[in-house]
């Protein structure tokens, strides 16, 4: 107990310092903000785990972020230099870093370090030279959100990173062994997001980070905002008319089969929550997901003085998600294969003040 009492400390004073030393960016509810995380850009082998989203979101980059003019964050993990050299990547991916050159040229890129790009700060020429940072915060109304990739929660990831780096790409990638990393780690996943969630909710702040590759809003798994839905459908039937009963009915049993479906893909189920020992849930921790999911791309807008979690496919891979869902149809991106679906959604102003009162 001792011992992981420590390291809880060290990890709570790493983030401390981290937020102390962030720059800062003022933001209004005129900005218009995307947060991407966990592009693991390869050499284009199969090896390289961003080649099967690489068009979806060289299409979204351009026909939607650029053209709405977006403000575009890349909250680290953009390369896999744990794996690859960096100029293989910069050779099969130019295609991308000319759109990324788009978004730079009109002051509207931001990089962030991940643990697995962190070579980069080490390197005397690369694309970015000094516009990677640490972390930023971004201040909206007197409050504050604060994007970092999330690996600093880690406490061995943070000091033996180096280590790791080098394991894998001249032991592991020789030997075939798989790279079993905090994304493919319940137990690791859920300690990281925990010693997130308990910063952020001392600090009374918004975290959003990226890392686990899990998708989370408001500091809610999947599983834990399909419970919420059933149980305020629930509430919401008794004062509904009949034709209102039977929509609200419609949705509960679409939202018990995504639970079903849910619980039988985990493996461990004392993994599945999201209140990380917090007997009420504050909604401080926010995580854009990955640019390598097996059905496509998850990332996390700001706009309109909202924060939404949205998901991006290609119609192929994601039939299901073609369907309305809580009043709202996917859109498609002009006449291409591909679909946007905001997955949740709300006002920063009603997330800070829950956050307030809350904590």
């Amino acid at each position: 107990m001792f011992r992981k009492d420590i390291k809880t400390m060290m990890i709570q004073d790493n983030l401390t310092r981290l937020f102390q030393e962030a720059p800062e960016m003022e933001i209004t509810g005129r900005d218009d903000i995307v947060i991407f995380s966990d592009l693991h850009m390869g050499n284009g082998t199969a090896r390289d785990d961003f080649k099967k989203n690489s068009k979806l979101f060289k299409h979204i980059l351009t026909d939607y972020y650029l053209k709405k003019n977006y403000t575009l964050f890349l909250n680290g993990d953009i390369e896999e230099l744990q794996k690859f050299s960096y100029e293989k990547i910069a050779r099969k991916w130019k295609s991308v870093y000319d759109i990324l050159d788009e978004f730079k040229g009109r002051n509207t890129l931001y990089r962030i370090i991940g643990n697995h790009d962190f070579e980069l700060t080490n390197m005397n020429h690369h694309k970015y030279e000094h516009d990677i940072l640490p972390a930023i915060k971004l201040k909206y109304d007197g409050q504050t959100l604060f994007v970092y990739h999330g690996h600093q929660a880690s406490a061995y990831l943070e000091k033996h990173h180096k280590v790791a780096s080098f394991v894998l790409r001249y032991l592991a990638k020789p030997l075939h062994i798989k790279n079993r990393s905090t994304a493919y780690d319940s137990k690791r996943k859920f300690r990281v997001e925990r010693q997130v969630y308990k910063f952020s909710a001392r600090k009374k702040i918004v975290s959003i980070i990226g890392h686990t590759h899990r998708p989370l809003f408001e500091s809610l798994s999947k599983i834990d905002y399909l419970k919420f839905k059933i149980e305020q459908l629930c509430r919401n039937y008794l004062a509904a008319d009949d034709n209102e009963k039977k929509v609200i009915e419609h949705y509960i049993k679409y939202f018990k089969q995504e639970l079903h479906h849910s619980y039988t893909k985990k493996k461990d189920r004392a993994l599945t929550s999201g209140l990380y020992d917090s007997h009420t849930v504050v909604p401080c921790l926010f995580n854009s997901g990955c640019v390598i999911g097996k059905r496509g791309i998850t990332a996390i807008e700001i706009s309109n003085k909202k924060i939404y979690l949205v998901y991006w496919f290609d119609k192929k891979r994601g039939k299901k998600y073609l369907k309305q869902q809580n009043g709202q149809n996917p859109e498609q991106l002009g006449d291409t294969p591909f679909f946007r679906k905001v997955l949740k959604e709300d006002h920063l102003n009603y997330v800070f003040t829950r956050i307030k009162l809350l904590t």
